[in-house]
């Protein structure tokens, strides 16, 4: 299964920089690759708590169709791994109230338009993915801790295995604010498919002195600074969670549903994003509320680059 994902990918990239290759001709095109990597480890607390989201890749362009700078295509390869508070328990011995083992990846295509002041854009998704043994999150995430001398997790053998899903992703953003240096956006979006069905609301908050409103990292489009660039942002949301399928599945498969899931989560994101000519790296903190009932808040950080080609 993991090498015919593998020979997948494979090609998908291959016909991907062909498109970029052959697009990025125009003088005006604007494309781009990222990736970004996200880890518990990385927290503001200076050390890792391997619980809940515990970790994640992913890695995808956006490329101007038009060359206008306005319509984009957007593809994305993304994994994500979950796991209980103690990573050290042998399956029989983990909570079935605690977060379950769980490994997500998928692949994501969308569109993503912009308006023509760029004072607003809208995108959309469709994401197809696999779960379970098939996800290779057992794998990362064994032999990352083999490589890094960290605590062996020895509970996968009872990973959720959910098998193949499908999920839409719709999101609006709008600058309500834009000055020399403040800008403030809304934002809004909507995930409904296999696994998750939520709304969520956010605002954006951004310093810097140049004319683009929205916050510089993963799916914005990067302007040119001949110095060095530097912008600091917030994004506090709300999330209304009308369904989270890792969390409302007991991975015995036997029983009720173990976990009661809080409708109502609050997540905050702070970053610091450096841009050098055409390319860009953040350094970004998320926290959010308590999933479920018995959960705890969880924080972990994020990395990522951003490259105009």
């Amino acid at each position: 299964m993991l090498s015919c994902i593998t020979q997948t990918i494979r090609k998908i990239c291959i016909g991907v920089g062909f498109f970029i290759s052959l697009n990025s001709t125009s003088l005006i095109a604007q494309n781009f690759v990222y990736f970004e990597a996200k880890n518990d480890f990385l927290n503001y607390k200076g050390h890792g708590t391997d619980k809940y989201f515990t970790g994640g890749v992913s890695s995808g362009g956006l490329i101007d169709l038009k060359r206008n700078k306005i319509h984009y295509l957007t593809i994305s390869l993304c994994q994500n791994m979950y796991t209980p508070s103690n990573i050290r328990l042998a399956p029989e011995t983990i909570s079935p109230s605690d977060y379950p083992y769980a490994g997500v990846t998928s692949f994501t295509i969308g569109y993503q338009i912009f308006n023509k002041k760029n004072t607003a854009y809208t995108k959309g998704g469709f994401s197809w993915g696999t779960t379970g043994p098939s996800s290779g999150a057992k794998m990362i995430q064994s032999k990352l801790h083999r490589i890094i001398g960290d605590r062996a997790p020895i509970g996968w053998s009872a990973q959720l295995q959910l098998g193949n899903f499908v999920q839409t992703d719709i999101e609006h953003s709008r600058s309500f604010l834009k000055t020399n240096w403040l800008k403030i956006n809304l934002a809004a979006r909507i995930k409904l498919g296999s696994l998750f069905n939520n709304l969520t609301l956010a605002t954006e908050v951004k310093f810097d002195r140049s004319n683009d409103p929205f916050i510089g990292h993963i799916s914005k489009r990067i302007h040119s600074f001949k110095k060095p660039h530097l912008s600091i942002w917030a994004r506090p949301k709300i999330e209304y969670v009308l369904t989270n399928l890792l969390l409302q599945s007991n991975q015995k498969e036997i029983g009720l549903p173990p976990r009661i899931i809080n409708k109502f989560v609050y997540h905050s994101s702070i970053g610091i994003s450096l841009q050098f000519h055409k390319f860009s790296v953040s350094f970004i903190q998320h926290v959010n509320s308590p999933e479920f009932k018995t959960a705890t808040k969880h924080a972990f950080g994020e990395i990522s680059f951003q490259l105009n080609i």
